[in-house]
């Protein structure tokens, strides 16, 4: 039978487990958000640059001796049609794929903030995926979902009201190293 102080210890234990996190803010998940955008930016030029023809958007005028405009435009409806799709998958895997693997993305990565799920479970699919369309949601009138993050006690997007989600801080770990006496002399 346990004694009653071994009960106590490992109740005292099992509170220093549990973590306070506190939310992320505005303005950092602002600026998480533009670390990804430039991402998916670079990521976006180069799917145009490889699935556009070059000498429909004027850039064959520099090298070549034919009028840009001599082709039907409609010629390039295909390229654009088929490069804006494409970045719209990878738009979508680029925030699923990271929010599955590690809840957050390299801007979250990079400022030390993290999706989290409100019941403390994993994102699923699922929740990425409504997570995701609350993106569109939020940006769909002048970005006031994403705004209303400023003004929100919990720091919520609409996103992150219809996934039942949080961002919050990365708390930083402490170290607690033993004390040694130093010997004074050589």
């Amino acid at each position: 039978m346990n004694s009653p102080s071994g009960n106590r210890e490992d109740i005292v234990r099992k509170k220093r487990e549990y973590v306070t996190l506190e939310f992320a803010g505005f303005w950092r998940r602002l600026a998480a958000a533009l670390i990804d955008l430039f991402a998916l930016t670079v990521i976006s030029s180069i799917i145009f640059l490889i699935f556009a023809p070059y000498q429909w958007f004027g850039f064959g005028g520099f090298w070549g001796t034919g009028d840009v405009f001599a082709e039907p435009v409609w010629r390039a409806l295909p390229y654009l049609v088929g490069g804006n799709l494409l970045s719209l998958l990878v738009n979508i895997a680029y925030f699923v794929g990271f929010w599955l693997w590690k809840g957050q993305t390299p801007g979250k990565m990079l400022l030390s903030i993290k999706l989290v799920r409100a019941d403390a479970s994993d994102v699923t699919i699922s929740v990425a995926l409504l997570r995701y369309l609350g993106y569109i949601v939020s940006g769909a009138v002048l970005f006031i979902g994403f705004i209303w993050i400023a003004f929100d006690g919990r720091k919520q997007g609409f996103h992150d009201k219809m996934a039942e989600t949080y961002v919050v801080k990365i708390p930083e770990a402490t170290i607690t190293a033993p004390v040694t006496k130093m010997s004074m002399g050589g």
